[in-house]
């Protein structure tokens, strides 16, 4: 099956030691995805504005038709709220394969696109603020970091 193939690449691991937390439920090759909840689904769809509704799936993307994907409830800065990280799959995404993003409540509660880019997030063991610093993967040498300013991620370094 095509689609578990894929959702088996996706990962959010530090690159210290550890996977990030099982309880992350994201779905890798570390530990295996949960079973989708309509509790996470109602997350998922409300964090993307209704474009994906479910843990997995496919998506009709306007610049690439159906692309599966892959999306992820979580509390990366523990304070019991939910973010949500999307992975779209596909050829039309650059030599990394996906386009990632990771949903974020502002102040006022709206969710707040932090990246939507190609690439792959890896947890990074140093936090700010409480959320950690997030290296993103692909192709090429250079592999930013990027960090939490208090209000979204940035770039801290270009380069890694």
């Amino acid at each position: 099956d095509h689609l578990l193939a894929r959702e088996n690449t996706m990962r959010v691991t530090t690159t210290c030691t550890v996977p990030l937390v099982a309880a992350l439920a994201f779905p890798s090759t570390a530990f295996a995805a949960p079973p989708d909840s309509s509790a996470d689904a109602k997350i998922i769809s409300e964090a993307t504005g209704g474009k994906l509704k479910a843990t997995q799936g496919e998506y009709f993307d306007k610049y690439c038709g159906p692309v599966d994907y892959g999306a992820a409830v979580v509390d990366l800065n523990g304070d019991g709220r939910p973010e949500v990280f999307t992975n779209l799959y596909g050829s039309c995404y650059g030599m990394a394969g996906r386009q990632m993003d990771l949903y974020i409540k502002d102040k006022r509660g709206e969710w707040k696109s932090q990246f939507g880019f190609n690439g792959e997030p890896i947890m990074l063991k140093a936090k700010r603020m409480g959320y950690p610093d997030i290296l993103i993967g692909g192709p090429g040498g250079c592999l930013p970091v990027w960090r939490w300013n208090g209000q979204k991620y940035d770039v801290y370094k270009r380069c890694r």
